[in-house]
């Protein structure tokens, strides 16, 4: 590839070249990874924490939260744990001997990559000639089906006296015993061929097996903690314990009636218990304000506006513009709800209603008269003019007297169309009530001369 784009002075190149060994598998397969290759893990939490977070929730509501997605996880890990111990998967591989000891020992989730290098074992063949060292350990060649220069060398220590994982018995060239600590199917083969029918306990990884919990557990001391993170610690360790006894207990109805009558006994022996305790202490205070408990009370951050103006309480705000009326020019009020204006109303009204009844016949303005558009004169119009009717009437009677002495005129009476036959030509009849034309059955006139 550096020869086909020509990058062999490329700086980068060069420099991720000198840095391989940071993060190439190949330089670090010998380092325990449990098998994972990326940050896997780590975005499985964080996508699990979206599902129940958010940028709107308070700080009371993610505490609580968190508690529950807690919950959820300690809950999984129960059920997991009931499940590799009281449930048995079939045998699926023809290394039976070994696989039964697997059952036994490791989890569900890590049995499922021991079965499977189980069957990629038949596809492993095993060369002659074994090498024996100085040591007593004994060399082995293996290769894949198919594929015969793809070798791998598996270092076989017999007589080795070791229980620990980090010093096994088998060594093989492909590492994934040192990478996910599970043995590989290489060294199945070689425990194939020397008759071994059991896993050696270097090559069981402790943390892989089913009682890695227990081996696991880390004494806190108790004096050290505060009182309230080893009260969320024991009531986490309660509820898990709950969880499985309910668990057990459902699945039965004797179970379920006894853990009904043991459960309300043990609830009031243990609020008796409470009440004595609280008796013994002062009464519990209720919640000050954060001015007098700064630093003791945790309390909800103040939200802050990102955008725009900061919004001001109305207490502290100062006020706006006062409202000047535009009749008076007062302040508080506008000129609709002037009284100045409202009481001067007022008076002129009464005003108005006192010159009324002192004037018995007030002084009405008479509107200008009438004047005829037809004949000039004043005190009526066109439409009621007397001289324009009589002339009007004249004209008519002149109109009527003229046409009793005249003839009416004559009108031109449109002539009639001729109709001629369409058989013989002449006019005054059609071709249906022709007498000339030729009847069915009847010689013509031209046929008899």
């Amino acid at each position: 590839m550096l020869d086909e784009f020509d990058l062999h002075d490329n700086i980068w190149i060069q420099n991720m070249y000198e840095k391989r060994d940071k993060f190439c598998q190949a330089f670090f397969g010998d380092i325990f990874m449990a098998g994972m290759r990326s940050t896997q893990r780590c975005e499985g939490m964080n996508k699990d924490c979206k599902k129940v977070l958010g940028k709107g929730k308070t700080l009371v509501e993610v505490v609580s939260l968190i508690y529950r997605f807690l919950m959820k996880l300690r809950n999984n890990q129960e059920r997991d744990e009931f499940m590799n111990m009281n449930s048995f998967p079939c045998v699926k591989t023809h290394l039976k001997d070994l696989e039964k000891q697997a059952f036994s020992v490791f989890t569900h989730d890590v049995l499922k990559w021991i079965v499977k290098e189980k069957k990629r074992e038949s596809f492993v063949t095993l060369k002659q000639g074994v090498e024996s060292l100085e040591d007593g350990s004994h060399v082995y060649k293996v290769s894949t089906y198919k594929r015969p220069d793809f070798e791998h060398t598996v270092v076989y220590f017999p007589k080795k006296e070791t229980d620990s994982a980090s010093d096994p018995i088998m060594v093989c060239s492909c590492r994934m015993f040192e990478f996910r600590g599970v043995p590989c199917r290489h060294m199945f083969s070689v425990m194939k061929n020397k008759q071994v029918v059991e896993l050696h306990k270097s090559l069981i990884v402790k943390r892989w097996s089913k009682d890695a919990r227990s081996l696991c557990d880390i004494p806190y001391p108790v004096q050290s903690m505060p009182r309230e993170a080893l009260e969320v610690s024991r009531y986490g360790a309660l509820t898990a314990e709950c969880n499985r006894l309910c668990f057990f207990a459902s699945n039965t109805d004797a179970g379920y009636n006894l853990l009904q009558k043991e459960i309300s006994r043990l609830s009031a022996i243990v609020e008796g218990l409470a009440n004595e305790k609280e008796k013994e202490k002062e009464k519990v205070q209720a919640l000050t304000t954060p001015s007098s408990s700064k630093g003791s009370v945790v309390r909800d951050p103040i939200p802050v506006r990102t955008k725009g103006r900061e919004k001001l309480d109305k207490k502290t705000e100062p006020l706006r513009r006062p409202i000047t009326c535009g009749y008076c020019q007062g302040t508080g009020h506008n000129s609709q709800n002037c009284e100045v204006r409202k009481e001067k109303e007022r008076a002129d009204k009464s005003n108005e209603n006192d010159e009324r009844n002192t004037n018995a016949h007030p002084s009405v303005s008479t509107p200008a008269k009438r004047s005829c558009g037809y004949c000039k004169q004043s005190g009526h119009y066109t439409q009621t003019c007397d001289v324009r009717k009589k002339k009007e009437n004249a004209e008519k009677t002149e109109e009527n007297v003229a046409g009793r002495n005249t003839d009416p005129p004559s009108v031109a009476t449109p002539a009639k169309r001729t109709i001629h036959c369409g058989e013989c030509g002449e006019a005054g009849h059609t071709y249906r009530k022709c007498q000339n034309k030729n009847r069915k059955g009847m010689p013509s006139d031209t046929s008899e001369e």
